[in-house]
């Protein structure tokens, strides 16, 4: 029994580690195909969300001013009108702005509040003169004013309103455009705004143009474009080892976990295969005392478990071999015993009819005769099965006696067809129907002579046998009862009475739920109607092993 749990261990504990094995290789595999290029998806989109941010801005930025172009346009402003305009507008979005000017046809740019001075050389400017966009967006420059980093946009108003106001110039500070790139802030790296190939960050003006970063590591450049800023885009810059770092981590702690589970699982299916082991080898050891012939051994019914079941069951199983053979040896005493009295009976019953015949009573040989008869044919062999020939005779016998008891109020036919008399039927199985039909349709009468008819006939696949009767009629719902009883085949002593009921339940173990016993009453005639198969197999060697 000891090679059992080592097997259960070992087979186990084998099983656990090829799958855990194959798990591991399948997540680093599935890992690489996936995990990799899904980083590197998700990063990019966070990139390119971080670059809409930022082109949103300055599209709400190019928004605002277009809006005050409009207006110029539409009321054909002057330079102070649309400066007194700016000012409202630098008030209301004072974080955004560092100021708005207007600039006139000869490129000097104007404000309420300072000199003018000239942008005619400024690069910004030239590209608008060389270009027909609505605007322009400058590199990042430091403004004179508070040496903050900022951008100038210029717009042009369109149509100009006059010499005075041919463009509006906001410059817009830079912070809030490296707030939002550096804040992606993923694989501890920092999101980097490129203005014209050099970095805008923290005020510096770095150049990058390798994919490696100081310590030589290969690296991955993640880049998106600020739409509405030509020349502008967003980089982020990872090593290729933080992008794989979690399928690392992810094989580190799964092995990790593989191996506390799998300690703890060896330790329990120890502690589960000794625990059915054990009460296993009990079960064994009272099985072998049983075989050695102790009757007074008993299995361990303390456990509440399904080897507790098996032992309580093994019991159980003990005390019922253990009476049966007590009852079986009391039932071969009586079979001793009793196979004297159908002799007795027989060697009785001719002992009188030699008697009558002396006397010359012939009445009393022909009944002793029928009921001689009738015990040897219901007695006999004890066979479950006979031909149906054998059940005429044996039935004719008994309505012989009764006819003779009855001889005022009773007479009988048999019709059948003899091509049916060698198929076999359950024994005994007309004598309660014809009983009856003499007690229940036509003793209780009694005034005249009635006949009770039994029909043997092939309706294919069925053998129909008819008890029938011109006897009492049964009441509709007394009929509707007795029905449902044969259908639900259920012993009911209100309903049928265990003569019916007995011969549909057998014949329904005999042959199938579709065979049976139903009853008809209507048109001066009663009808009790027996459907069995015509043809069945019949194994005498199954019949003796139920029998016995």
């Amino acid at each position: 029994m000891h090679s059992i749990q080592r097997k259960t261990i070992l087979y186990a504990g084998g099983c656990f580690m090829l799958l855990f094995v194959a798990l591991l290789v399948a997540i680093y595999m599935e890992m690489n195909h996936t995990v990799v290029p899904l980083n590197r998806s998700l990063t990019q989109q966070v990139v390119n969300a971080r670059s809409d941010q930022i082109n949103d801005w300055f599209n709400q930025r190019i928004d605002e001013i277009d809006m005050l172009a409009s207006l110029a346009s539409d009321h054909q402003w002057t330079r102070k009108e649309l400066l007194q305009e700016t000012r409202k507008l630098e008030a209301k979005k004072k974080e955004e702005y560092e100021s708005i000017r207007v600039v006139d046809s000869k490129a000097n740019s104007w404000s309420l509040n300072d000199r003018p001075f000239s942008i005619l050389n400024r690069h910004y400017y030239r590209n608008m003169i060389d270009s027909k966009a609505r605007y322009v967006v400058s590199n990042p420059i430091i403004s004179k004013a508070n040496g903050a980093e900022i951008v100038v946009i210029l717009y042009r108003v369109n149509p100009a309103v006059n010499q005075e106001v041919v463009y509006i110039a906001a410059a817009v500070s830079t912070d809030k455009v490296k707030e939002i790139a550096q804040d992606i802030a993923l694989y501890d790296q920092s999101g980097q705004l490129i203005v014209n190939h050099s970095v805008l960050a923290n005020g510096s003006t770095s150049q990058i143009h390798k994919i490696k970063d100081d310590s030589n590591e290969e690296v991955s450049l993640f880049k998106a474009p600020i739409q509405s800023v030509q020349g502008w885009k967003l980089v982020l810059k990872v090593p290729n080892s933080q992008l794989s770092l979690a399928v690392m981590k992810t094989q580190r702690t799964a092995l990790l976990v593989g191996v506390l589970i799998g300690g703890v699982f060896i330790v329990l299916l120890t502690l589960l295969a000794s625990s059915i082991i054990r009460p296993i080898q009990s079960l064994r050891l009272v099985m072998k005392k049983v075989q050695e012939g102790d009757q007074a051994i008993r299995a361990d019914e303390s456990r509440k478990d399904e080897i507790g079941d098996l032992g309580r069951s093994l019991n159980e199983m003990l005390v019922q071999l253990y009476r049966s053979e007590q009852e079986k040896k009391e039932i071969e005493l009586k079979l001793v015993y009793e196979q004297i009295k159908p002799h007795f009976l027989y060697n009785t019953l001719d002992t009188i009819q030699w008697m009558a015949q002396d006397y010359g009573a012939d009445n009393v040989v022909e009944m002793v005769e029928a009921l001689s008869t009738y015990f040897r044919l219901g007695l006999g062999s004890g066979s479950l099965y006979i031909p149906l020939e054998q059940e005429f005779y044996h039935i004719e016998s008994y309505l012989h006696i009764q006819c003779v008891r009855y001889e005022d109020i009773l007479d009988y036919e048999l019709r059948y067809d003899e091509k049916l008399l060698r198929h076999k039927v359950i024994r005994f199985m007309l004598q309660p129907l014809v009983e009856n039909a003499i007690y229940h349709g036509i003793k209780p009468l009694g005034d005249r002579k009635y006949t009770i008819s039994i029909l043997a006939y092939e309706e294919a696949p069925y053998i129909i046998i008819q008890v029938e009767n011109n006897g009492a009629m049964i009441p509709t719902d007394r009929l509707e009862q007795i029905n449902h009883a044969l259908q639900e085949d259920k012993y009911n002593s209100s309903a049928t009475g265990f003569g019916l009921y007995s011969v549909n339940h057998r014949i329904r173990l005999a042959f199938g739920d579709e065979y049976g016993l139903t009853v008809c009453s209507g048109g001066g005639v009663t009808k009790m109607i027996v459907k069995i198969p015509l043809n069945w197999e019949w194994n005498e060697d199954v019949e003796d092993h139920n029998r016995r």
